[in-house]
């Protein structure tokens, strides 16, 4: 490894750390994704049970355990299951990627691409949620990536022997999510070398057999889990696999059109999307052909289709694992922005060979680019300052359905106490924005000002992820719920009802809470449920139990979207 890769390598592996890192237990759960996976790797330490554990004291995980055990291992060294200690695997997978990637890049397209590319990943939106949260997302892609290049590494190689490590990657994947973990990498890298020349029957036998063998680990557990689990756990995963893609699932999850990939794509390059978009205004349209000339459509197509299989090996690549994925993941109703998390670093790629293009140019994009984002940077200081000062009214949010919690959030961030660390992070952006327009007086060239935009786009998720977020999103935590709970049931069990799980309140009750309709406890106890459901109890129970009304939330559960109704409830 040259000297220039070193220390791009060691560069970006320590940027990506701090910016990572330091601020994963931070924000406090609050949403249902995250505490809905964090109590699953608390069950298997409570229960020892390793392979289906249950939590809520029925339900099992929707998703095979390798994420779970992550965290069971990881928490079991810090004591127990925290927001740090849950988060952690997918900080590691992501930074496991980030290197990998930059050194697969780096060896075939040069530090320069490889560094643009690494900085993109860490400052996309969506990749960058991915890797600070408590989902299975990130570990999965992690485990895709790095298999889709030590398999185009093998190509290289000419395909000997078996890649043993790949195997074992794409092995770890399917324990995450499913055979997608192995479907991906093994249909990309055949399509690659179909398209290169390859013999089918040749590529279909020994793809097939690594498919095969890294799908070993899955059937094991899932052999394992059936013994345990029995037909309720058949059928979980055939509804959470096959019925997810086939649209037949017993409940609407993420149902969206076509379109919705191509807006969430757009979406998840935030806010790299406005770059791209600036750009667009000095490229020379009337110079570019979407088809190469010919004499006719079908002449136009051959030659595209010849100048496509053409590319260099791995631009090649990079287009089939892009078009694959993203093409399979228009097929099913059920489209969500992380499935297309695996393109990402592919795309990252592409965007920074056309960055460093405009670089070349000199193009004004990134001096315009630099004047805005150094911008935003200036109106988050200022709007915190003036919110510190009282000086924004609660008016301002009108009277709407989200107007007292939007007000809430404000409140927050004006009462909040921080330390000198926590108000270094504050001014973090305002140093980000001088240093910018520094270099724009002084007329820096488009490589300072490209890398001074990334800069700005980094301080911002730092000071987002350190003081803002965790303000702002504990307003909306049902651990605040749990406080008031916990004030009449200091311990014990907690009863919900109406088939809905309060994930988030679960988490913070250690897995305490138990689903009323499918119990029926005897004697008195205490049931939470949204407000919509009060009547449905009354009418389905109001003449086994008696039911008193403790108290009505003044907030909506993070869970349910609803006020929340406590009752204590004795059996008649």
């Amino acid at each position: 490894m040259s000297d220039d890769r070193k220390k791009a390598f060691w560069f970006i592996a320590l940027l990506s750390m701090l910016v990572i890192l330091p601020f994963l237990g931070e924000t406090i759960f609050y949403s249902k994704g995250e505490p809905r996976e964090a109590i699953v790797a608390f069950s298997m330490l409570e229960s020892g049970n390793w392979i289906l554990p249950v939590n809520y004291g029925t339900d099992i995980a929707y998703k095979p355990p390798f994420l779970y055990w992550a965290i069971a291992a990881i928490s079991s060294l810090f004591g127990g299951v925290s927001e740090y200690s849950s988060r952690l695997p997918s900080a590691i997978a992501f930074l496991a990627m980030q290197l990998v990637f930059f050194s697969f890049i780096a060896k075939r397209k040069g530090v320069k691409t490889a560094f643009l590319t690494s900085i993109l990943l860490l400052s996309s939106f969506e990749v960058h949620r991915a890797a600070v949260a408590c989902r299975v997302d990130m570990l999965q892609v992690s485990l895709i990536v790095i298999s889709l290049c030590l398999l185009f590494r093998w190509d290289e190689k000419e395909c000997r022997g078996i890649p043993w490590l790949a195997v074992l990657l794409m092995g770890c994947a399917t324990l995450t999510k499913g055979p997608v973990g192995s479907i991906f990498p093994c249909v990309c890298i055949g399509l690659y070398q179909l398209l290169r020349g390859r013999s089918f029957w040749k590529t279909f036998f020994l793809l097939l057999l690594v498919g095969i063998l890294s799908l070993i680990p899955y059937a094991a557990w899932a052999g394992a889990a059936y013994a345990q689990g029995g037909q309720s756990f058949v059928d979980l995963m055939l509804e959470e696999n096959t019925g997810r893609f086939m649209g037949k699932m017993s409940y609407g999850s993420h149902e969206n059109p076509i379109w919705y990939n191509f807006l969430t794509v757009i979406w998840g390059w935030i806010p790299w999307t406005l770059v791209l978009l600036i750009s667009l205004f000095g490229l020379k349209w009337k110079n570019m052909r979407v088809l190469p000339e010919g004499t006719s459509f079908g002449e136009r197509i051959g030659k595209a289709w010849k100048k496509f299989r053409s590319q260099s090996p791995l631009q090649l690549f990079t287009w089939v694992v892009i078009l694959f994925i993203f093409i399979f993941y228009c097929i099913p109703k059920s489209k969500r922005s992380v499935y297309l998390l695996p393109i990402y670093p592919f795309m990252a790629v592409l965007i920074a060979e056309y960055l460093l293009a405009l670089v070349q140019r000199g193009a004004k994009v990134f001096k315009i680019s630099a004047h805005i984002f150094a911008s935003l940077c200036l109106i988050l200081t200022v709007t915190f300052i003036a919110v510190r000062l009282g000086l924004i009214p609660d008016s301002l949010f009108g009277t709407g359905r989200h107007a007292a919690e939007n007000v809430s959030f404000m409140h927050a961030l004006e009462a909040v106490s921080l330390s000198i660390p926590k108000w270094c992070l504050v001014v973090l952006p305002l140093i980000a924005a001088a240093c910018t327009w520094m270099g724009v007086a002084k007329r820096a060239g488009a490589y300072s000002l490209l890398y001074s935009i990334a800069g700005c786009m980094l301080c911002l998720f730092v000071s987002l992820d350190g003081v803002y977020q965790p303000t702002v999103l504990a307003v909306k935590s049902d651990k605040h719920l749990v406080n008031q709970i916990r004030e009449y049931v200091p311990q014990g069990t907690v009863y919900s009802y109406d088939g809905m799980s309060f994930y988030c309140a679960n988490f913070y009750m250690n897995d305490q809470m138990r689903h009323f309709e499918k119990d029926l406890p005897s004697g008195e106890g205490y049931v939470v449920l949204p407000e919509r459901g009060k009547e449905l109890l009354f009418e389905e129970f109001g003449n086994t139990y008696d039911f008193e009304e403790i108290f009505l939330t003044k907030k909506r559960s993070c869970d349910l979207r609803d006020e929340i109704y406590m009752y204590k409830f004795k059996k008649k």
